[in-house]
């Protein structure tokens, strides 16, 4: 792709540039360490959070790099192309669209965003797909996936480049879809611009990435983008909400405002899709799905009532976009879907169980609680921390939360990053109540609180192990270490 194109490609976002030669761009890279470098690679050296790539361009050029987008004036070069662009991000999605061809325009791109239930809604619509004998990939927090091919995720939502390179990847493999999560910084920072989504779903709302984003109505804008990228750029796509709550209700009205095609979901009142007749269990949900006048009878084998409303946003993704002929199949796919961490329910052969589950977020964590109290265990029992370097006032809020709702609870670490274990305990545990504080312990040592919940646990009991859910790792400072909840339970003599 000669560099003149590409330029023609991003005018308008052109600040200033120095140009030497017409080359042919062979590849593109924003990572200093890729072998692929050479005189005919487009580097992207993008100033980040933590890396100012820019840094890195006298090393790039000594290796034969001769072209580099920057957002900031790096100076001059003899011999080197330097363009310095303004949305650098959006460049780098626009550039990395056209040189791989537009593969978003040869699938059908399902995005799901929302504080809660990204993850479950993309692999039921995987799997929902993936019965009607479709092939497909998955990009999300988890693994990315093409097929039955995974890979580690970095990212929830990748930069631009890396998606255009996976969707490159999945076009390859003869697929026909991409279910992928999309996160509110993914759009805040335009990761995910130029994408050609032919659904958009959004689940829910609650507090979470306030360090980030600094209110909820900033946080709700910022998911709503995704919304606002269909009438951009895909202006047949649909959105598909779930009205249950009020975030919901509201971001109906944008799609409707925006002209989207929208189809509501829920488990209250009438909506385009709902479900009801519902029982649920610790052995999963059965329900009744109604759509257009049918009525469909299923399950999901993910307990609790949010993992209805995740099936049925992700029923209705596929019949907005594929149709409506095949629904037991889809419903089918949907049903059997588990997913890593997202209320894992692992019986004890000493008569308890353990649910360990992604909550990290006050409404997370008192949704999980509320699901385990539902099922009359005989002491319900939680063990869970808060990230470190994250948004501060969630933490008292989850002790609240806690403390009202189980019988025994135990305050340890989760990911304290470059905070110390101890301020972060104190922060949760100023949010329990002072009648309640006597059934609250602390075991900083996450291992430790697993291990005596699980030896202190009585036939009957729920301990939820909250905050880490699929994540085999810890930031402990700097350093990320192996640590799995799963593995600590399944793992022990007590279990």
């Amino acid at each position: 792709m000669k560099l003149s194109r590409i330029l023609e490609l991003v005018k308008d976002y052109v600040v200033k540039s120095n140009l030497t030669i017409d080359i042919d761009i062979s590849s593109i890279s924003e990572d200093s360490r890729d072998e692929i470098i050479d005189s005919n690679t487009l580097f992207f050296a993008i100033e980040g959070s933590k890396v100012d790539a820019t840094k890195f361009i006298p090393s790039l050029i000594e290796r034969g790099c001769k072209t580099f987008i920057t957002s900031k004036d790096v100076g001059y070069y003899e011999g080197v192309n330097i363009i310095q662009v303004k949305s650098i991000r959006r460049v780098e999605a626009i550039v990395s669209k056209a040189f791989y061809n537009r593969p978003d325009d040869r699938l059908k791109v399902f995005g799901v965003t929302g504080t809660k239930g990204k993850t479950t809604v993309s692999y039921m619509m995987f799997n929902g797909l993936r019965a009607l004998g479709m092939k497909g990939g998955l990009i999300g927090t988890i693994e990315y996936r093409i097929n039955d091919y995974s890979m580690n995720a970095e990212n929830t939502t990748p930069g631009p480049l890396h998606i255009f390179t996976l969707l490159d990847e999945i076009v390859k493999n003869s697929c026909e879809f991409v279910s992928m999560e999309v996160s509110s910084h993914g759009l805040e920072t335009d990761r995910v611009y130029g994408l050609k989504f032919d659904a958009g779903i959004f689940t829910n709302l609650s507090r979470e990435h306030l360090d980030f984003h600094q209110t909820m109505e900033n946080y709700f804008n910022a998911k709503m983008k995704l919304f606002h990228l269909i009438k951009e750029f895909n202006p047949d796509g649909i959105a598909v909400i779930n009205i249950d709550n009020e975030w919901g209700r509201k971001a109906y009205e944008i799609t409707k405002s925006l002209g989207i095609k929208t189809l509501t979901c829920s488990t209250v009142v009438d909506a385009d899709i709902r479900a009801k007749n519902i029982t649920v269990s610790l052995d999963g949900n059965l329900f009744t799905v109604s759509y257009r006048g049918k009525e469909f009878s299923t399950h999901t084998k993910m307990v609790g009532l949010h993992n209805i409303h995740n099936a049925i946003c992700s029923l209705g993704a596929i019949v907005g976009v594929i149709g409506d002929d095949n629904i037991e199949l889809v419903l089918n796919g949907i049903s059997e879907t588990t997913v890593k961490g997202r209320f894992e329910i692992l019986r004890s052969s000493r008569g308890f169980y353990v649910v360990i589950d992604y909550a990290h977020t006050p409404d997370a964590l008192e949704k999980t609680l509320e699901t385990a109290r539902a099922f009359s265990p005989t002491r319900l029992t939680v063990v869970f921390g808060a990230g470190g370097d994250r948004d501060k006032g969630k933490r008292p809020i989850m002790g609240q939360i806690s403390a009202n709702i189980a019988d025994k609870v135990i305050v340890t670490s989760d990911n304290p990053r470059t905070e110390n274990p101890f301020s972060i305990i104190n922060d949760i545990i100023k949010g329990i109540p002072s009648d309640r504080i006597q059934k609250t312990k602390v075991i900083a040592d996450r291992r430790k609180a697993i291990q005596v919940a699980l030896k202190e646990a009585v036939e009957g009991e729920i301990i939820v192990i909250a905050g880490k859910g699929h994540e085999t790792y810890q930031i402990i400072g700097e350093e990320k270490i192996h640590f799995s909840d799963y593995e600590e339970v399944v793992g022990s003599s007590y279990f």
